[in-house]
């Protein structure tokens, strides 16, 4: 595995921690069982993170795979018209 793959690995998995301590301690503070707007900020944007680096950019790969095929598929059957 290379060096880059590693440390966004490394990166998502530490942003998903951070969240759920976050939000475990935002339970805890005082008030008790009430999360402050700014807690919620900063573990939407620890979870985007994750998402961003473990499952989105893989998602957006095999789409923009699969318009270019039929983006060629298409170019193909207007060359044999």
């Amino acid at each position: 595995m290379k060096t880059t793959t590693k440390i966004q690995y490394f990166i998502a998995v530490a942003a998903f921690i951070a969240a759920i301590g976050f939000g475990m301690a935002g339970f805890i503070t005082p008030p008790p069982g009430e999360v402050h707007d700014s807690v919620l900020y900063l573990i939407a944007q620890f979870l985007l993170l994750t998402a961003s680096i473990l499952g989105v950019g893989a998602m957006f790969a095999s789409q923009k795979h699969s318009l270019q095929k039929k983006f060629k598929q298409m170019e193909e059957k207007e060359e044999e018209k």
